[in-house]
């Protein structure tokens, strides 16, 4: 029976004057789209409908060449018996943090957001110097009781010298620059320059000029060495890496010096490996990237696992995750002359339903990497027929939608979005209570037995954000989401809500977390990414004219010259995808019931995008692409806060190298990620040649682990 009122004390409810009057207005925007592209160097475009929001990759004007510079700074020698560079006199097997340091010139440094994007992805720790206005010197580098701070040196650029006015200025002077290589020499700790260029300031890095260009959109294909594949072990050898919007100095490596070519254009070599004549390991790119790019998530996470030899908090894995919302219901139907028919609509088949499967099934096939891929089905329980069987029908109409699902039903994973598909921007307790466990008890009796725990609100409604009183959609924030909905959900067992990337209030303050329901934190809302395929187009032609509609030269908002080809359209979505797979996000992307037509041949708009995003992945990936339930989602989600916020309450690590363990600590119990430890340690897992195990923390109780670094 459903309660006619909470049946649980209500927390921290809040209204806003007005606002249950407000619905969400979808008017030309379809829910669950993503915001149109993009320009270089310009900001998306505000949200004007439900799932309105960027998805595509900005692009930032490319740093220029570095200024000519001749000369060396002396390497200081130490005396005998004695430590160079006044870094101290500690012994060779020193204890390091597992902490970088980026080492920049100013906050305009390109490369500090290139840098700790990746780092924030990961979850590692770090800090940032700004040589232009900080000193480095010993105590930058090593603590008062002897412990080295930092296990990775990260330059933004090799020569650390930036432009005032006119003028070229230097980041550090000779002092600070041999402080910084003893540190490394005497701490055995490996240094990365994420750009740089050929010539011998303020050190030699063995490379001779080979010319030098800048590249805009047309990819320059950059290949992987040997060496470099080892380097770059999550890559495929035979991989091309797109370079793009890129400075790039083509080099190549002087006779007689201790250094490998990593990565290439043709004969000219773009990264290398070297050590120092004093000892010190080394890796050098000599072409720009930003943080926008699909080849820095190619490359910088390999750049910042070399350099700190795998030893660090967080870790980076693949995943591809899809949403088909909407089963069961009708939905409206895009034509591609641009008619909008609201009924009948348009509503899957038996045959649509059994085609889905087969193409899961050689879409694993074909994509050895995404060899467990599974849809999550959101479903709506209204339209289940009670009395159907259980028996696939491959000719099957919408009659046999029923009974061909419950035929399937273990092949697809299944997830509550609401008896009737209401928007519950303003539900009541009741209302609301009952769309929530109609739903749930209609799946369970067909056996599609859902988590009890997870929903995904339609068009996430309910979740704060309606349109003002001129129409405009208005992200209002989470506290201003249906107090009942939230009510309802705690008072059915739901822990975890779907939220949408495009409203900021629904972003997590960190990559890959949850954020906690300010009006009941027992509730994490987990957010999904939208797509550009329209969630009520069933074919190439329909999805062709919308996305023109929006984002031809004449539509809604012009950013393309001229109309897309079905092709273009796909390989650009596909693309956007591909780059958040690449930056390891785990959150799903959405596609609705009408994008799995059998439009031909067994092709749909959702499996045309799904194998467009494989074919990318597995052109570069050698490591899985991995899939998850929602409840697996949730689960990683949560544990990734629990990460950060372990990080904020001063968790560390050391490692000790004469003992080879590393020791973790923290003033305040919590929980986090640890990479590198050994393949035997308990509740280690493996992703590629990476091992990360989770750390519980009582409050200043060391954990210990044997460390197993990377060579």
């Amino acid at each position: 029976m459903v309660p006619t009122g909470p049946t649980r004390r209500r927390a921290n409810r809040f209204a806003l004057a007005g606002l249950t009057a407000l619905t969400v207005l979808l008017g030309t925007q379809a829910p669950g789209l993503a915001q149109p592209p993009t320009a270089p160097g310009t900001v998306a475009q505000p949200p004007s409908a439900p799932g309105l929001g960027q998805i595509a990759s900005k692009k930032e004007a490319r740093p220029g060449p570095l200024p000519t510079r001749s000369g060396t700074v002396k390497v200081t020698k130490p005396s005998s018996g004695a430590r160079s560079g006044g870094v101290g006199t500690q012994a060779i097997n020193d204890k390091v943090a597992l902490r970088s340091l980026i080492v920049a010139t100013n906050t305009a440094d390109f490369g500090v957001a290139t840098l700790t994007t990746t780092l924030d992805r990961v979850g590692a720790s770090y800090d940032i110097i700004y040589t232009a206005s900080q000193t480095l010197s010993a105590s930058t580098l090593v603590d008062s009781n002897g412990i080295g701070k930092y296990n990775a040196i990260l330059l933004t650029n090799s020569m650390l010298i930036y432009q005032s006015g006119s003028n070229y200025l230097e980041g550090l002077n000779s002092t600070e620059w041999n402080t910084l290589w003893a540190y490394e020499r005497n701490f055995q700790v490996r240094q990365v320059a994420l750009y740089t260029s050929y010539g011998t300031w303020p050190e030699d890095y063995c490379l001779n000029s080979a010319g030098e260009t800048a590249v805009g959109d047309t990819a320059l294909p950059v290949s992987l060495t040997t060496a470099g594949a080892g380097v770059f072990d999550y890559l495929k050898s035979t991989a091309q890496i797109p370079l793009t919007q890129s400075y790039v100095y083509k080099t190549s490596i002087k006779s007689g010096c201790n250094a490998d070519a990593l990565l290439t254009n043709g004969s000219d070599v773009l990264a290398v490996r070297t050590t120092s004549t004093d000892g010190r390991e080394r890796i050098a790119l000599t072409f720009t990237s930003n943080q926008y790019l699909l080849h820095s998530d190619l490359l910088v996470y390999g750049l910042f696992r070399w350099a700190t030899k795998g030893l660090h908090f967080g870790e980076q894995k693949h995943h591809l995750n899809v949403d088909i919302d909407d089963w069961f219901s009708v939905s409206d139907h895009y034509h591609d002359d641009g008619t909008v028919e609201y009924s009948p609509g348009f509503q899957i088949s038996g045959h649509d339903t059994v085609n889905l499967d087969a193409k899961q099934t050689a879409l694993r096939t074909a994509h050895p990497l995404a060899s467990g891929f599974t849809f999550n089905i959101p479903y709506n329980g209204a339209e289940i027929d009670p009395f159907a069987g259980s028996t696939c029908s491959p000719n099957g109409d919408a009659t046999t939608l029923t009974a061909t699902t419950k035929c399937l039903k273990n092949n697809f994973r299944w997830l509550n979005h609401t008896f009737t598909h209401p928007a519950l921007n303003t539900t009541d307790y009741t209302t609301t209570h009952d769309e929530i466990s109609s739903n749930q008890s209609a799946g369970n009796a067909i056996g599609l037995n859902p988590p009890a725990t997870v929903l995904k609100t339609p068009e996430y409604s309910g979740l704060g954000v309606y349109n003002n009183s001129s129409g405009v959609l208005t992200d209002y924030g989470l506290a201003a989401s249906n107090p009942d909905l939230i009510d309802a959900a705690g008072d059915l067992g739901i822990d975890t809500l779907a939220g949408n990337m495009s409203f900021a209030s629904h972003v997590p303050a960190n990559f890959n977390g949850a954020k906690a329901h300010p009006l009941d934190p027992s509730i994490a809302v987990v957010p999904c990414w939208p797509t550009n395929i329209a969630y009520h187009t069933t074919n190439q032609a329909e999805e062709t004219h919308f996305y023109n509609a929006f984002y031809g030269p004449n539509g809604h908002f012009p950013y393309w010259p001229t109309d897309r080809t079905y092709a273009q359209v796909l390989d650009y979505e596909a693309g956007v995808g591909l780059q958040h797979v690449s930056s390891g996000s785990i959150y799903t992307h959405t596609f609705h019931v009408a994008n799995v037509r059998d439009y031909g041949s067994g092709n749909s708009l959702a499996t045309d995008w799904v194998g467009a995003v494989l074919t990318k992945y597995s052109s570069y990936y050698s490591v899985p692409l991995l899939n998850s339930a929602w409840t697996d989602i949730a689960a990683y989600t949560k544990a990734r806060t629990a990460h950060f916020a372990a990080l904020s309450a001063g968790a560390s690590a050391i490692y000790d190298r004469t003992t080879g363990e590393i020791t973790v600590t923290s003033p305040a119990a919590g929980s986090l990620q640890l990479g590198g430890v050994t393949t035997t340690t308990t509740g280690a897992g493996t992703y590629g040649t990476d091992v990360t195990v989770p750390v519980t923390l009582a409050a200043s109780t060391p954990v210990t682990f044997t460390a197993a670094p990377r060579l």
